[in-house]
């Protein structure tokens, strides 16, 4: 739960919970559980880097550490099958905005599509995607196929046919998660955004998988970052959000300009959903740029209070709990 330093809140903004509570998906709509609560695992690691590199053995045995926990399975391939199933399409939405400095790390990309392959996906139905080829250039990512068998491509194709209509414009959605996969799994990371406030888990779908009209910016874009990501779970099932929190930026996001703006965080969040997500971590942004003696960025980033009262997920601080584990 969300606590006070005694009772588990570190100085970066850490909330620490007991094991308990969910955010459940109903059909293809997220909505909460019928408890109101929302569960969240953080798993972090002091052995995360190796110099300036991630240590792949290291990322994944936190990624399988953390959907242990979240699905409450005692082996890996019952854990993964809670998300996926054997002839299961998947899609993998990473963010690389922030590149060359920021992005969705491919460690933690090869660890859900590992998993992925262990519930008995093959990997020809993996997608690891984001919006736009020109983002793939200066990052580790490589375009084709993947060091799993999983395909890496870029999206930009829209289905106009079932586009989301508000904000005052027509905003197409990108047809990888519409037609291509059955479900998307989000790996968003934390950052900070000079529109929105933060960019994490609820904007890395509204913006990430859709063509946005020139008004989705109005007002820190709020109600766009809302009104996308509920009209895209009325169409596409999300099973998990895995949140890369071994970088984050605090400053200059979304595509900061150097690496004084970045801080190593050493965690990973998994759940199910995006507001409690969202909370937690724009508190570490918070927290972070407090030391630094910067303003914050909770006023700017409204959009996720207006997710809260459409109902995308768990928005009151005390039924948000957060499951902390060290690897």
């Amino acid at each position: 739960m969300m606590r006070d330093r005694e009772r588990g809140l570190t100085r970066r903004g850490l909330f620490a919970g007991i094991v308990g509570g969910a955010a459940a998906a109903v059909g293809r709509r997220l909505s909460a559980a019928p408890s109101g609560r929302a569960r969240l695992v953080r798993v972090e690691s002091d052995r995360v880097w190796s110099g300036k590199a991630r240590d792949p053995r290291v990322v994944e045995e936190m990624v399988t550490a953390g959907v242990l926990a979240l699905s409450g399975e005692r082996s890996r391939e019952d854990a993964w099958r809670r998300y996926f199933k054997p002839g299961m399409r998947v899609g993998l939405k990473i963010n690389l905005l922030g590149r060359p400095l920021v992005y969705t790390a491919p460690e933690v990309t090869d660890a859900v599509t590992a998993g992925a392959l262990l519930a008995g996906v093959s990997p020809g139905d993996v997608i690891v995607w984001d919006r736009w080829e020109s983002h793939f250039r200066p990052t580790r990512y490589r375009l084709g196929r993947g060091r799993l068998g999983e395909t890496v491509e870029h999206g930009g194709r829209y289905d106009k046919g079932r586009a989301l209509h508000a904000s005052g414009g027509v905003a197409p959605i990108d047809t990888i998660p519409l037609e291509r996969t059955d479900v998307t799994v989000s790996l968003p990371l934390v950052k900070d955004h000079g529109t929105s406030g933060v960019t994490l888990a609820l904007k890395n779908i509204a913006f990430g998988c859709y063509d946005h009209h020139s008004r989705a910016h109005d007002d820190g874009c709020d109600p766009f970052i809302a009104e996308a990501y509920e009209h895209f779970v009325a169409n596409v099932r999300v099973p998990l959000i895995v949140m890369d929190a071994t970088e984050a930026c605090f400053d200059g996001g979304p595509c900061p300009a150097d690496r004084s703006r970045l801080w190593r965080e050493n965690a990973i969040y998994l759940g199910t959903d995006p507001v409690a997500m969202d909370l937690v971590t724009r508190a570490l942004i918070s927290a972070r740029r407090a030391e630094a003696g910067l303003a914050d960025l909770v006023r700017r980033s409204h959009h996720i209070e207006t997710a809260i009262r459409r109902g995308l997920g768990v928005g009151d601080p005390a039924h948000i709990e957060v499951t902390r584990l060290r690897v």
